[in-house]
């Protein structure tokens, strides 16, 4: 009895396991590329109406237990598209072969502060550049490798100065005064891409003469990022899209997220390349056939006579600037793990030389991310990067001491020699002194010292906890903390041997500079998704919500020394030495939530969000700013013949712009009167009603999928109204005071539409070719402006200079258009410095083992102020001086009242990038690499290979005071453009 008691149950329990046990069965197999036949390393395979989940190893193969019967797989990986495949009952093994997804349309695109929507769902234009595109050619940093791949998008070089300097405008202009650089999110953190000037006015003077702008050709330190460590760069235009992001997105986002390991053995890359940069461009200057028509215009003629020899001539540029130095480059990372650890690891050692004397750019960069299952639904992601970089940026730009190179050039005779008596080991007492200028550019580059050396750290730590998580609910709280600190050196160093430094009374010069940036981030986020039927096709709720706390704290110290010591380079060794400093603090809170819906079958995409703001930069700090925002799309399934999917979309959000640090307050300013220190208020006013300029934007378009997936159309118009707007005006001067920056009720409007064709002519296993044009073309006008007209930036109306008024473009540049009867000069719009349109043109081809890769960028219109050709007509030294329609007639028509000779055309045609790789076979990579290598890669590249443009300056992408939202386009003595070519070789082990 007690047997039967006791064995009843057991015996139960025994047939409850064998019934188990029949019920359930391994599938396994291998997911591959339908064209390569390789491998999908990474894909997930999911049984539908189950949470039976499994990812595949780095060779696309994988296992899971699955109900015996018939089942249905989902089968998906990022750049693929997805899959349903049903496994009839008893069958073990199943191999799928996935398509590319070309068009991106099942990729998850960034909706919020951690929600994603698939692209085909997507309710705003938003542009998303892979790895491949990004590293198509190498580039020296993240802006230059996105120049052409983003249709509105404004990305221009501001000079060609080793280690950076670009700008990125993002749908036209956005402000006035105000920063126009969008923000910068890694790994979900915010990222510093402040640009802190190196001191180098304190030689060249720039900022005299009445211009209070920074010439110092600051480098944007968004240049430390590693472009080998991006997975992908999700773009968020515009306000529509970016106003989950708040006070800090009027300029849009640019979302990166770098790369992470994927489950299998370790897998090794390595990339080394090795090439040359050399000088793209060159002005050159008049050469005078005989002594007479140098003494026409020279007119020392015991000077000139000592000097000229018939037939000899002296290359300046050329001396300088022709350098064609060795550069090279070694990227080398490991990935890999299991389900629970996922690793990879980078790192970079870079070394660009620069094409003029001493210059150059080094960067050296480690990075570790990893994702780690902790047990009980908690994840957790650690991202730590570092990076070293030393640039060396020579001198250029605009001089009010006779300092830069095409400063000096325009009124130096080529038939002067200023080479060095000494060859390459010359002292500064071997370089002649120049008789028509204040200074030997071949001696300053060779001895001024220019050297800003950046040490960062980037981390990020997110947690994620799936507190609740069933087949329809899914309930996640994450938090992501993160630091971005770096420090930055600047050591300008001009000796006093240098030619031009007895010449302001104190010979020789040292600014020693420190800075430091430190942003400390944190953000909790509550996620829900609820999918109350199928969960393929079926209705999904997203909710989420958060908070988010940001401290900046931005520390720079400056010391500046004159009477420099020979041989000396600190400022101990000067004379007098004048400390400055600055500290900026400062502090955000934002407060957010979302909801998205996809409904009707999953074609109706419903999104209602908003974010609120608080910031100690605003006139009150504890005031909370609000901005919503609304999107919806729907798509339609093969709605007319040769259209598989269109997709109507529109939205609407509201974002803000700050005001810069500062402006809240009236700075102090310290001094001494009779000996004694004191402390009085700076000459600008704070503004205590300060506030964000607020953007308001709305957004529609489509998106079409044609020819049976082969072709896609995506479209966009836009309208954005930025109201708020930060001015600065004058004060009476019984304040005591003379500006300050406020918040006005001017206003202004930026208008745009955006298109992309993405067509794939070809697709076969071994051939497959896609090719890619955009088109952005943007109006803006300033709507209300609360100040009277005024003239800003540039140098004055005779040269041309950018005009404020209501009605006109904010980008409109002023000039002399003639004289009146009375002999009177008349001003009048001579240009604009924003493009008409801007397109581009892309085509990768893969051709068996081959692959061929090309971009071309087209820019029209965006006049540019041509002030170095002007000094060169003022010397009569340019090159065309004589030539009909030249120098000559050029700056007699100037002198006639007409700044048009010197505004000019920037359109351009830019071949940006070209890449030609080989795939070596499996046997010879085995008998060249050996066995262990699995796989090889040899390629050339090169970047800017190509220009055609009527401008006659050294580059049409150039901007004299760097950033500047209206104040661009000016050619004043920029640093030369150089183009680059590389051979690569990758292995992959």
């Amino acid at each position: 009895m007690t047997l039967r008691v006791w064995g009843m149950p057991l015996l139960l329990s025994l047939l409850c396991v064998h019934v188990s046990a029949a019920q359930v069965r391994q599938i396994s197999g291998r997911i591959t590329n339908s064209q390569t036949e390789q491998g999908v390393p990474d894909a997930t395979v999911a049984v539908l109406g189950t949470q039976i989940v499994a990812q595949a190893d780095n060779e696309g193969r994988f296992a899971l237990n699955a109900p015996d019967g018939s089942t249905n797989l989902m089968v998906r990986s990022i750049g693929y598209k997805r899959q349903q495949i049903t496994v009839p009952p008893g069958q073990g093994t199943v191999n799928v072969a996935l398509e590319p997804d070309v068009f991106k349309l099942e990729e998850i695109v960034i909706t919020g502060q951690v929600t994603g929507v698939e692209q085909r769902n997507l309710a705003n234009a938003v542009s998303t550049v892979s790895a491949a595109e990004l590293n198509r050619a190498p580039a020296p940093t993240i802006e230059s490798a996105l120049q052409g791949k983003i249709a509105g998008a404004t990305i221009q070089s501001n000079s060609g100065a080793p280690g950076g300097g670009l700008q990125v405008n993002l749908r036209g202009v956005s402000t006035i005064i105000g920063d126009l650089e969008p923000l910068y999110v890694i790994d979900g953190v915010a990222a510093s891409d402040v640009a802190i000037p190196n001191g180098a006015n304190a030689v060249t003077q720039a900022q005299a003469g009445g211009n209070p702008r920074n010439q110092d050709n600051a480098v944007n330190r968004i240049a430390d990022l590693n472009p080998e460590d991006i997975e992908k760069i999700e773009v968020l235009k515009g306000g529509s899209a970016a106003a989950i992001y708040g006070s800090k997105a009027t300029n849009g986002v640019v979302f990166i997220t770098t790369k992470r390991g994927q489950v299998g053995k370790p897998q090794f890359n390595m990339t080394q390349r090795f090439g040359i940069t050399e000088r793209a461009n060159q002005l050159g200057s008049r050469t005078f056939p005989t002594l007479d028509d140098a003494l026409a215009v020279f007119t020392d003629t015991t000077l000139v006579t000592s000097l000229y020899q018939q037939g000899r001539t002296f290359d300046f540029e050329n001396e300088i600037f022709g350098h064609k130095p060795l550069s090279y480059e070694t990227d080398a990372s490991v990935s890999g793990g299991t389900e629970n650890t996922k690793y990879y690891v980078s790192a970079l050692v870079k070394d660009d030389g620069g094409i003029a004397t001493n210059t150059g750019y080094k960067k050296q960069s480690l990075r570790s991310n990893l994702d780690q299952e902790l047990g009980g639904g908690f994840q957790m992601q650690v991202n730590v990067s570092g990076t070293h970089s030393l640039s060396q940026r020579g001198l250029s730009n605009n001089d009010n001491s006779g300092t830069s190179p095409f400063l000096v050039f325009p009124f130096t005779p080529n038939f002067v020699d200023l080479l060095p008596t000494g060859g390459s080991d010359s002292l500064p007492s071997d370089f002649p002194n120049n008789p028509f200028e204040r200074s030997n550019p071949l001696q300053t580059f060779q001895f001024l010292k220019n050297d800003e050396d950046v040490w960062r750290l980037l981390g990020t730590s997110t947690l994620r906890w799936s507190a609740l998580r069933s087949a329809k609910s899914h309930l996640q709280f994450i938090g992501t903390g993160g630091v971005d600190y770096f420090q930055q050196d600047n050591n300008f160093v001009s000796p006093p041997e240098l030619q031009f430094e007895p010449n302001d009374g104190q010979p020789g010069t040292v600014v020693l500079s420190k800075s430091s940036n430190r942003n400390l981030s944190l953000t909790l986020n509550a996620t829900h998704t609820f999918l109350p039927g199928d969960p393929e096709h079926g209705t999904q709720w997203t909710t989420s919500a958060g908070v988010q706390a940001e401290e900046r704290r931005l520390f720079a110290t400056q010391i500046l020394g004159r009477t420099l010591l020979t041989g000396q380079t600190s400022p101990q060794q000067a004379a007098s030495q004048t400390v400055l400093s600055r500290l900026e603090p400062v502090r955000d809170l934002g407060l957010f939530g979302q909801e998205e819906v996809l409904l009707a079958d999953r074609r109706l995409l419903l999104t209602a969000g908003l974010r609120a703001d608080r910031s100690s930069a605003n006139g009150n700090p504890s005031k909370y700013f609000f901005y919503p925002k609304l999107a919806a799309s729907y798509l339609f399934q093969r709605p007319i013949g040769g259209i598989d999917e269109l997709k109507f979309r529109a939205a609407y959000g509201q974002t803000g712009n700050r005001a810069a640090f500062g402006a809240l307050f009236s700075p102090d300013t310290s001094g001494t009167i009779g000996g004694s220190s004191g402390t009085s208020i700076g000459t600008r006013a704070g503004d205590p009603n300060l506030k964000p300029e607020r953007q308001k934007e709305f957004e529609g378009g489509f998106d079409a999928t044609m020819a049976k997936g082969r072709a896609q159309v995506n479209f966009t118009v836009y309208q954005k109204n930025i109201g708020d707007l930060l001015l600065e005006r004058t004060l009476a001067p019984s304040s005591g005071q003379e500006n300050q920056i406020f918040s006005s009720n001017s206003s202004l409007r930026d208008r745009g539409i955006e298109a992309t064709l993405t067509v794939q002519p070809v697709q076969s296993k071994n051939i497959n070719w896609v090719v890619r044009t955009t088109f952005f073309a943007n109006k803006s006008k300033i709507t209300e402006l609360a100040v009277p007209t005024y003239q800003t930036g540039g140098f004055a109306l005779s040269l041309g200079t950018f005009q404020i008024e209501k009605d006109s473009s904010p980008t409109q540049i002023f000039g002399l258009v003639g004289v009146d009867g009375s002999g009177n000069p008349i001003a009048g719009k001579v240009g604009d410095a924003s493009p008409d349109f801007q397109m581009s043109f892309s085509s990768d081809v893969d051709l068996y083992r081959f692959t061929l890769g090309m971009l071309w960028d087209y820019k029209q219109g965006g006049d540019i102020i041509n002030l170095t050709e002007f000094l060169y007509d003022a010397g009569q030294n340019s090159v065309d001086f004589t030539d009909p329609g030249g120098g000559a007639e050029r700056i007699a028509r100037f002198g006639q009242g007409f700044t048009q000779p010197y505004v000019q055309s920037g359109t351009y045609l830019k071949l940006r990038e070209l890449n030609l790789s080989y795939n070596l076979p499996e046997g010879l990579t085995s008998s060249l690499f050996g066995r262990r290598i699995r796989n090889a890669r040899l390629s050339l590249t090169g970047r800017n290979l190509l220009r055609f443009t009527p401008y006659r300056g050294l580059d049409p992408e150039v901007s004299n005071f760097g950033r500047q939202a209206i104040v661009r386009n000016i050619d004043v003595a920029p640093f030369p453009p150089s183009r680059s070519f590389f051979l690569s070789i990758d292995l992959g082990f």
